[in-house]
């Protein structure tokens, strides 16, 4: 007889379903618990990652790049998205973000909730010595622009970062990254409960960490939640913007340091902006904006004589000519707060520029997509090179000076001396000493004391020859001429001349080009005696011939005859002083003509003439600009009755004399 199957009952199969029925329940549970938990630590690691991006973007690009959390005009304090805005000025939106299907139980939350230390503060944190810390959001965001509501996390270029006045405490702003997030107070927005929290932190200098966990809570939190206890915002869409022409500013380029402007510019066809020597730098700054927000990046292009271009401080590929160009860089603090795209070069001439050259510099600023626009441009001139010395009674006593041919850089060469006359090379110089009234030889390059060529006293307006080996000077009212060197003995010109003219001031000796001859004043003519030299070495003058003949007054000073100007058949010409109104610098043509050329003003004395050949260009000492004390000037004749007289270059005291030197 077979054994009887036996089913299940009814029970064993209800409690096999309940257990069954219990462990899904757990299953599900478990699932849901993981599934909240990871998709709150994926947020807080999503957005730690783009805040970190979005300070690259703004370090890279060097203009503010902003992250923002949308808060619905301000009536949220759980977001599931954010938005990113960039722009120098007038930002506008560029990407933008929503984690409402990606992370759907997780939200983010800006606002207040119970610390265990410390406390919550709505002071801006600023980073102390950055250069950006007087950049504020409200005036970088356009007025009435939603974002004004929103959480702004602005990036600098120099990688810090600001806030629209969010809280912070511990110097860090947080962000807490919830599965679940709720308020007790939208309007305080104080956080009530969150669960599988993370929190994210930022520090002033845009340093991002997540942490586990609420920052600093005190354990009142509830940790419950799996959905937002409200309805998220949605980030805007990015915002197209036409690109505009950059704008430049005005008053720019500017020119660092200050140049001289113009005293050795007769022009063709206008003054330069600054004269300049070929060894001096010139820093050239630009500035420009633009409304479309757009990085701005420009260029300067050089156009000099024979294609010199000379040399910029950094070069780039994105120029022609030889210029230089490159992104410009955002700077906040320029214009009263509002900012402009700045850019800073330095220009040097060519090394072989010679006198009178002009350089032309234009500047072009340009955005990717426009074509470029012409800022500006500067033209600088080559002035002289050497040295301009010149006698100056501004101690209290008379010494002799030193300045540039431009003006700048005036100091004491020589204490207490007095009458200075040099080569053109500079490398020679005879004066006279205060103390002893004598002449004395001074070398620069050499460190040996000066030699001292005499031993009467009573010396006067010395004048070198072109060699530096002979000079002639006043003793009394006799002129002497001795050689310049050791035991040298002063011989009298014969025969005796007429007293010295008057004033004493403005009187000068003058040797011509070739050292062969030597002009003096006498009466109402210049006077013109050969240099004769003996076997023996020893100098004599023979007075010759009237060369010049004035019909005006008593002549006071000759300057040596020059080359008078660059075109073919131009001859030389005399520079001399006469004191007909009372005294007065002429210029003279030596050509069939005859010609004369009237200076400006009176009381002009000091003649000294452009060493390098400058049309018709030479140098006085002036009071007819300078009523109380005498200031040396560059003088440009314009036509045979009219001259420019150039702004002072001498800044203080009495100042005669000038000797310019190559």
């Amino acid at each position: 007889m077979g054994m009887r199957k036996r089913g299940f009952t009814m029970l064993e199969i209800m409690m096999v379903l309940l257990i069954l029925s219990v462990f899904s329940a757990m299953a599900v549970q478990s699932m849901r618990q993981g599934r909240n938990k990871a998709g709150s630590q994926g947020l807080a690691m999503i957005l730690s990652e783009e805040l970190k991006r979005t300070r690259q973007e703004a370090i890279a690009r060097r203009r503010p790049t902003a992250l923002i959390l949308p808060t619905n005009g301000g009536t949220a304090s759980n977001m599931r998205s954010f938005y990113i805005m960039e722009g120098e000025t007038l930002p506008r939106i560029v990407r933008s973000r929503n984690f409402i299907s990606e992370f759907a139980g997780a939200d983010l939350f800006m606002g207040r909730w119970n610390l265990s230390s410390g406390s919550w503060s709505t002071t801006s944190l600023k980073v102390p010595g950055s250069k950006w810390s007087l950049f504020t959001v409200d005036k970088w965001l356009p007025a009435g622009a939603g974002a004004l509501k929103d959480y702004c996390f602005v990036f600098l270029p120099d990688g810090t970062v600001q806030t629209n006045d969010l809280l912070s405490c511990d110097n860090r702003y947080h962000v807490v990254v919830a599965a679940g997030a709720s308020c007790a107070s939208i309007s305080n927005a104080t956080l009530a409960g969150a669960g599988e929290a993370y929190t994210v932190s930022l520090s002033p200098i845009g340093g991002v960490t997540v942490s586990s966990g609420i920052y600093g809570e005190n354990g009142s939190i509830v940790a419950k939640g799996t959905h937002s206890t409200q309805v998220s915002f949605t980030a805007p869409g990015v915002v197209s913007v036409p690109k505009l022409d950059p704008t430049p500013v005005s008053q720019y380029p500017k020119i660092f340091p200050t140049p001289n402007t113009s005293p050795f510019s007769p022009g063709p066809p206008a003054p330069p902006d600054a004269i300049i020597s070929k060894d001096q730098y010139v820093s050239l700054e630009i500035l420009a904006t633009s409304g479309s927000g757009e990085q701005l990046f420009c260029e300067w292009v050089v156009d000099g004589p024979g294609s010199k271009v000379g040399a910029f401080s950094l070069q780039s590929s994105q120029s022609s000519g030889g210029g230089a160009g490159g992104r410009m860089e955002w700077d906040q603090n320029l214009r009263a707060g509002a900012g402009a795209w700045k850019a800073d070069w330095q220009w040097r001439p060519p090394t072989d520029a010679q006198p009178a050259e002009r350089y032309t510099l234009t500047c072009k600023v340009q955005n990717l997509k426009s074509g470029a626009v012409d800022v500006a441009i500067k033209t600088f001139d080559i002035e002289p090179p050497g040295k301009i010395f010149f006698e100056s009674d501004r101690q209290g006593y008379r010494s002799i000076f030193t300045m540039s041919p431009g003006g700048q850089r005036e100091q004491v060469y020589l204490n207490n001396c007095r009458n200075p006359t040099a080569t053109l090379d500079g490398r020679r110089m005879v004066y006279v000493n205060n103390t002893d009234g004598d002449l004395y030889l001074h070398v620069p390059m050499d460190t040996t004391p000066d030699l001292r060529l005499t031993n009467t006293g009573d010396c006067e307006f010395p004048a070198l020859s072109p060699t530096g080996n002979v000079v002639a000077f006043y003793r009394g009212d006799q002129i002497y001429v001795m050689k310049v060197g050791f035991s040298a003995v002063p011989q009298q010109m014969l025969p005796a001349l007429p007293p010295r003219p008057t004033p004493s001031e403005t009187l000068k000796l003058g040797w011509t080009t070739n050292g062969q001859s030597l002009m003096y004043p006498s009466g109402t003519t210049l006077m013109l005696a050969s240099l004769n030299i003996s076997p023996l070495g020893v100098p004599s003058l023979t007075p010759g011939s009237t060369p010049k003949s004035t019909g005006t007054g008593q002549i006071s000073s000759a300057t040596a005859t020059f080359p008078y100007g660059p075109n073919p058949g131009d001859t030389d010409g005399i520079l001399y002083t006469d004191n007909y109104s009372p005294y007065d610098p002429w210029i003279k043509r030596d050509d069939t003509n005859n010609r004369q050329y009237l200076s400006v003003g009176f009381e002009d004395g000091s003649v000294e003439r452009n060493p390098v050949g400058f049309f018709r260009q030479f140098m006085i000492c002036h009071t007819a600009l300078a009523p109380i004390n005498r200031q040396l000037h560059v003088v440009t004749i314009t036509s045979q009755s009219t001259a420019n007289v150039g702004l002072p270059l001498t800044s203080a005291g009495n100042n005669t004399r000038p000797v310019w030197t190559l």
